[in-house]
């Protein structure tokens, strides 16, 4: 698969391969630019020794010579920068003085300076031939004066000041790159910013995101996004209303279901009508436990809408109370049920019925599977930032391996000997999570029963 690369690395690259291109150029033309400078630099110099040997040039008993000072002939054979060569020759072409091998011109030309390019003693050198008259107004000819010097001195020198003219562009393009790249980041926080709202939002948070600070560019996206998320939102509206219509509407002919069979069992005469009917009850009593909680569940699922039914409440009263309800049916299955809590209010943002609804089905598992003669303890725990709601019993317990697979929907552990729908744990984990809750299934007290706990974040 191809990598899919961040939108700032490719900003960058397109900003980055067009710089270095420029560069590029610029190290051409500049390297160009650098070896003709140079060239001109060193040619002002060939000229100005040719005519410096030039002025040398004298005449005695009709002899032409060049008077050249030995201090003279040092310096131009012992240069700092190169040695130089020449050559001078007459006007019949003859041998003056120099090094008699130099390559001279071998076209006659009339100008006074010509510049030219040869090979000398396997290196390429260039020379300048310069023609100097040998007493003005003698009419007795000119001699030609060549000046050379190797090549590889003068591209030395233009490498030297291309690299000097090469290392701050490539430092200026180093340093606009990292302009850029801070750049790219700061015209993108938008984005980022729209991750971290989208990141930090809760599942069941479908409200629209803010687009009046984002860009002109980026508000097209967020109103695409809005208009999903409202699509989603009505999807899942319209979702619940059905599962509630639907459980509401079989709420009433269950309801006349069993009052119809409790009446049947008391007039029965037959044994076997009666078990029939006994198995019809409990059928009866399980489907409207489910509807119950398919009513409960459609209420504690996202996009219920209830963002702000929350209120602060204090929860030990809360769970005090809603474990008081619970005493006789822990008393007829001969349970101890038992609450452990503060006497000081402990305050939490949330909403009354939902945190009733999620003890009721704690607790109905706890009693349910908990053997006759057990105990369930209900205790609220507070902390500094959080307060534990914890419901502990001593009954089978839950396996390790199955305690995240109970939260699933319709889920039930086999050999549970009760009978249940498998959405009272789901219920607990959907109420538990509107409200910011952590939930954890662990062993009860000595490594006995199953212990549920909910840590709800403190009200500010």
């Amino acid at each position: 698969m191809r990598k899919i690369r961040t939108l700032r690395s490719q900003l960058i690259a397109w900003l980055a391969v067009p710089l270095l291109v420029l560069w590029s150029l610029s190290t051409v033309v500049d390297y160009d630019v650098a070896r003709r400078f140079v060239d001109l630099a060193y040619d002002r110099q060939l000229l100005e020794a040719a005519l410096d040997i030039g002025r040398q040039v004298k005449v005695a008993d009709n002899r032409i010579y060049v008077d050249l000072p030995e201090v003279a002939l040092q310096m131009l054979q012992t240069r700092e920068i190169d040695r130089l060569y020449y050559l001078v020759t007459g006007p019949e072409n003859e041998f003056i003085t120099g090094e008699p091998d130099l390559p001279a011109l071998s076209d006659p030309t009339t100008d006074r300076v010509r510049y030219y390019d040869e090979e000398y003693r396997g290196q390429l050198i260039r020379a300048v031939a310069v023609r100097v008259p040998v007493q003005p107004g003698s009419a007795r000819g000119a001699v030609m004066i060549h000046v050379a010097e190797r090549l590889t001195i003068r591209a030395d020198s233009a490498r030297q000041l291309i690299f000097g003219m090469v290392l701050p562009q490539a430092l200026l393009v180093f340093a606009t790159a990292l302009a850029v790249w801070y750049g790219v980041g700061r015209g993108l926080k938008p984005l980022a910013s729209l991750r971290q709202e989208i990141e930090s939002r809760s599942h069941r948070d479908l409200s629209a995101l803010p687009e009046a600070q984002a860009p002109n560019e980026v508000q097209p996206l967020i109103r695409a996004m809005n208009d999903l998320l409202a699509r989603l939102s009505a999807a899942l509206a319209s979702q619940q209303r059905f599962i509630a219509d639907a459980a509401h509407q079989l709420r009433t002919p269950l309801a006349g279901i069993k009052t119809q069979t409790e009446l049947a069992l008391r007039n029965a005469q037959s044994d076997e009508v009666q078990a029939t009917l006994r198995q019809l009850h409990t059928a009866t009593e399980q489907t409207t436990r489910l509807v119950n909680q398919l009513l409960s569940l459609a209420r504690a699922e996202p996009g219920a809408r209830r963002e702000h039914a929350t209120e602060p409440l204090d929860l030990g009263a809360l769970a005090r109370n809603t474990t008081t309800e619970w005493v006789p049916r822990a008393l007829e299955r001969n349970i101890d049920l038992g609450f452990d809590g503060p006497d000081a209010a402990v305050k939490i943002d949330g909403n009354a019925f939902l945190l009733k609804e999620l003890l009721n089905n704690v607790l109905d598992n706890a009693i349910r599977y908990t053997q006759r003669g057990g105990q369930v303890t209900v205790r609220v725990v507070p902390d500094t930032r959080t307060v534990k709601l914890a419901v502990e019993d001593t009954g089978p317990g839950i396996p390790a391996r199955e305690r995240e697979r109970v939260f699933e929907r319709f889920y039930r552990l086999l050999g549970g000997g009760s009978e249940g729908c498998g959405l009272g744990l789901a219920i607990v984990r959907e109420i538990a999570q509107s409200h910011g809750a952590e939930i954890t299934l662990d062993a009860g007290p000595n490594g006995v029963g199953t212990a549920v706990q909910i840590a709800f974040p403190r009200a500010t």
